[in-house]
């Protein structure tokens, strides 16, 4: 339209039939070929550096020689070392292409909290707000009376092969 054309000055790219062209250097949400075009943008640019994308799980990559993996979900990675220099490594190979924020304490992969305890090797997965959100969002009304499950919580028997049920009284 021509107001756009005003507004961005841009008669130098308009030619003499009226058509404009435009080139995109960065990402354009809401392309439908854009997640197709980034990845492949990124195998390119990976595989100077040795990593792949694995054949059977889309989104995890490895390097050919190190033991490092990672999880590529939009724009956020996950990565599991066990030496930090391998790490560094990839990091290296990403600032070469794309800004690169990192946190070091893994706190957050894409809106998922997580809290650490390397002493007990567990991890507690959590997502601060989220219901408060959804119920807001969806304009969930708090029922009028309780809704209670319709049978007894039977507690999980963690490293047992076999979860029995309870017998019935």
């Amino acid at each position: 339209p021509q107001e756009i054309i005003d507004k961005y000055n841009l008669m130098n790219i308009v030619d003499s039939n009226g058509f404009s062209y435009i080139c995109i250097e960065k990402g354009m949400y809401g392309l439908l070929q854009a997640g197709i075009l980034a990845n492949k943008q990124l195998a390119k640019s990976m595989a100077r550096h040795g990593y792949y994308q694995t054949r059977h799980t889309p989104g995890l990559w490895k390097h050919i020689t190190r033991p490092l993996q990672f999880i590529l979900v939009v724009d956020n990675f996950f990565i599991q070392y066990t030496n930090k220099s391998d790490a560094q490594h990839l990091m290296a190979a990403l600032k070469q292409d794309y800004e690169v924020t990192i946190d070091w304490e893994a706190k957050l992969f894409c809106g998922i909290t997580f809290a650490w305890d390397y002493q007990q090797r567990t991890v507690e997965l959590s997502m601060p707000g989220y219901v408060e959100e959804a119920l807001h969002r969806f304009q969930h009304q708090t029922p009028t009376k309780p809704e209670y499950q319709p049978h007894k919580h039977n507690i999980p028997q963690y490293g047992a092969t076999i979860q029995y049920v309870e017998d019935p009284d």
